[in-house]
């Protein structure tokens, strides 16, 4: 499996922008854009129409979307036209989603089965299944159907996770897995693992699901620079990043301050907490050179493709240059 490069994008910009930065991705010969659908940032359905109408050839999908918020069939619609108005580029993450603490939510039911059960409505409805489903979670009756055609009958659909578990059901039905966060090969090993005990359980070649690692990533000509940047948004997103963290060694204590530097607001503070083995394990981070490096060393440990994360680097504009011109060309020649 050749490895493959993406983009993933917040939603977070002025959404005029998104054209000019879509194009540039594409321009530059990255296979895929994804579009984050985390609460209270701009939606991703109407960023991905938005991308979509003004891209050619490269596959444009959220990366991720939740059944916990809204139910498979509304994001099933979403991607039934993203696909017919891109004639066949959409692709789809799912998983059981992040940040559900906000909603009052504090402890998730059967997330493992929420995320298969809505798979499969995803897929009945993309192929015109009329038959009733009553599952665990979700239930459709049969008048729950496209009243339209689809422009194709399976779309990939990829689970985010980094759980041993949820991979291991990404082995058993879905294109891949996508861990955001994921920048450790240690780990790589445990989602392959993982993907092949599912894999084996449904009669799939584990070689032909994509592990794809979704790093938070700050990239610049100045390294110092970068990994600044690194820390002001593992800031943010350490405290959600276990168990990768566990296996990387990184100690409690860190991200409980972290953690309770959020919950305030004080980010400032909480970037200094952030140790360089943070950065080193939950981000790519650094010159065009040493992000080539530690590409090659993931793609050793079974990563199939890269998904550049939020925010790119301390200047997004340059941090995409410089991928576009140094990092892809080392790969794609």
């Amino acid at each position: 499996m050749a490895l493959k490069f993406s983009i993933g994008l917040q939603g977070s910009y002025p959404i005029r922008e998104y054209i000019d930065i879509a194009q540039r991705i594409e321009s530059y010969g990255f296979d895929e854009i994804h579009v984050y659908d985390d609460l209270m940032f701009k939606p991703t359905w109407p960023l991905l129409t938005l991308i979509g109408e003004h891209t050619d050839t490269i596959q444009v999908g959220p990366g991720i979307i939740t059944p916990q918020i809204v139910h498979p069939c509304y994001h099933a619609g979403n991607l039934a036209e993203l696909d017919e108005l891109t004639q066949g580029r959409a692709v789809c993450g799912i998983a059981r989603g992040a940040f559900w603490e906000f909603l009052g939510i504090e402890k998730q039911k059967k997330p493992i089965t929420m995320v298969r059960e809505a798979i499969e409505i995803i897929r009945r409805l993309m192929r015109g299944d009329h038959t009733s489903f009553h599952g665990e979670v979700f239930t459709c009756t049969e008048e729950l159907f496209f009243r339209f055609d689809t422009y194709r009958k399976d779309v990939p659909i990829f689970i985010g996770t980094w759980g041993p578990k949820m991979c291991q059901l990404a082995g058993e039905i879905a294109s891949g897995v996508k861990s955001d966060g994921l920048w450790n090969p240690d780990y790589v090993r445990i989602v392959r693992e993982n993907i092949e005990i599912g894999a084996r359980r449904s009669g799939r070649n584990p070689d032909d699901i994509e592990i794809i690692a979704g790093p938070l990533s700050s990239i610049s000509a100045n390294r110092e620079k970068a990994r600044e940047t690194a820390r002001k948004v593992l800031a943010v997103y350490l405290p959600y990043l276990r168990p990768m963290t566990d296996v990387a060694g990184i100690p409690e204590e860190e991200i409980r301050k972290v953690r309770e530097a959020a919950a305030v607001g004080d980010f400032a503070k909480g970037a200094s907490y952030v140790s360089d083995l943070s950065v080193e394990k939950c981000s790519v981070t650094g010159t065009p050179e040493e992000v080539i490096q530690q590409i090659e060393a993931m793609a050793a440990a079974g990563v199939t493709h890269v998904a550049f994360g939020h925010c790119l680097g301390p200047d997004f504009n340059e941090a995409l240059d410089l991928l576009g011109k140094e990092v892809l060309p080392h790969f794609k020649s």
